[in-house]
């Protein structure tokens, strides 16, 4: 981790006494800001608050320091309750990248997402979200870890991509905040010979694009583990390897996309713990009138060896399995879902809607975002939202239910 940091302030520096003999042509900063103000209905923290009043702003400063240089920082303060908390602020990216005509060579903190379908991406395991922020939008639960990318061009339609990174920085849930469980996180420190790396072979085409990939590291979602007291919880990252393949199609107004993982549970299989799977997630899109577009997709999970509960000995070890099963949907050996984004424009692309849907079956749970977006002009907009969660209190979203709820945004942008 220091390393990086060294590292990137060394290229910045050099960049900078570079920059004092370029010239305007060669030399460039863009800065971008923006603040938000939030409301809430409920808390995503479960700790039952109501009505929730927040702040947000957000510094992006992008620099071109030479032909070759470029560097990238942008910070988030974010006060999710103005009258419980303090603003805390968070370096979200902070790299420099390098480029030549068949390299680019990336260091810093950085966010890096793959794979090909929308919204979920059984691919995408190298840097986190915070899904328990209180931010209404999906790129606002992304942050970025320190590592080392690196592309590499072997002409103008192949890419092949190596990562590394020295560090671990997991996904975050809504968690209980009930007074009988303590929670112990057992995030782990990666040794040289463990730090998490991912090798990308990507293929652009003019109507075809495809990739494999294979990324060995850890789970960025805890599996519950049971301790030696009844009330204390062990949150374990257990190590995996993933190997993976993605696709789209294009045709005219029509796409297709799938996404396929085999995620292996690279350590000792527990009782309760998280399994071994194979993941597809594919479906089409397609534009109508260019300003409507519907996208829907099938989710099939196919589980390995799943924990049988009935068998388990001792409540509290089953009461993980319980956890982790509908955690990772791994109730049964095979799972099935599905997903729909249908977006619309209105007057002139000044009022955006969107209806977000995930569902999953048997048992049947789902969750419900639909957003409404008005643009006063184009520095200021307003949202208005829900996030709405279906199923039994054992189900995969219905355990969310005590924090659905209607959001509103107010955005300024600078």
């Amino acid at each position: 981790m220091k390393l990086v940091k060294c590292v990137v302030a060394v290229l910045l520096g050099l960049a900078a006494v570079g920059s004092t003999q370029a010239d305007d042509t060669t030399s460039a900063h863009q800065f971008n800001a923006n603040l938000r103000l939030n409301y809430y209905q409920v808390s995503k923290e479960l700790h039952q608050h109501h009505d929730i009043v927040g702040a947000t702003g957000d510094v992006k400063i992008e620099s071109d320091w030479s032909e070759s240089l470029t560097s990238k920082a942008e910070v988030r303060w974010h006060n999710p309750e103005l009258d419980q908390s303090v603003a805390k602020p968070e370096v979200l990216e902070a790299f420099a990248l390098w480029r030549s005509e068949q390299f680019d060579v990336k260091l810093g903190k950085q966010i890096v997402a793959w794979g090909r379908a929308d919204g979920i991406n059984p691919t995408d395991n190298l840097t986190p979200r915070n899904y328990s922020i209180q931010l209404p939008f999906e790129e606002d639960q992304r942050s970025g870890v320190s590592a080392l990318k690196v592309n590499y061009f072997p002409d103008t339609q192949k890419t092949i991509t190596f990562y590394l990174t020295p560090s671990f920085q997991p996904s975050k849930l809504p968690q209980s905040q009930a007074r009988d469980i303590y929670f112990l996180d057992r995030q782990p420190t990666p040794t040289r010979s463990r730090w998490p790396f991912g090798l990308k072979f990507d293929m652009r085409g003019d109507q075809v694009d495809w990739s494999l990939s294979y990324f060995r590291g850890f789970k960025l979602l805890p599996e519950w583990q049971a301790s030696d007291s009844a009330n204390t919880v062990i949150l374990h990252y257990p190590k995996i390897a993933v190997f993976g393949a993605d696709v789209t199609v294009n045709l005219g107004r029509y796409g297709w996309r799938a996404e396929l993982a085999r995620v292996e549970r690279d350590e000792p299989q527990t009782v309760s713990g998280f399994r071994s799977n194979w993941m597809l997630v594919t479906g089409v899109d397609r534009n109508f009138y260019d300003n409507l577009n519907v996208n829907v997709q099938l989710i099939l999970q196919q589980n390995g060896n799943v924990a049988d509960l009935a068998s388990i000995a001792g409540s509290n070890e089953r009461n993980m399995a319980l956890v982790n099963a509908i955690r990772f949907n791994q109730e049964s050996a095979r799972k099935l879902g599905s997903t729909m984004r249908v977006g619309k424009k209105w007057l002139n692309d000044t009022l955006e809607t969107e209806l977000l849907v995930f569902s999953y079956f048997k048992p049947n749970t789902s969750y419900w975002r639909p957003l409404l977006t008005y643009s006063f002009k184009d520095d200021m907009k307003i949202t208005v939202g829900a996030e709405l969660y279906y199923g039994k209190a054992n189900t995969y979203f219905g355990s969310n239910k005590p924090i659905q709820g209607l959001f509103t945004e107010l955005r300024y942008i600078f």
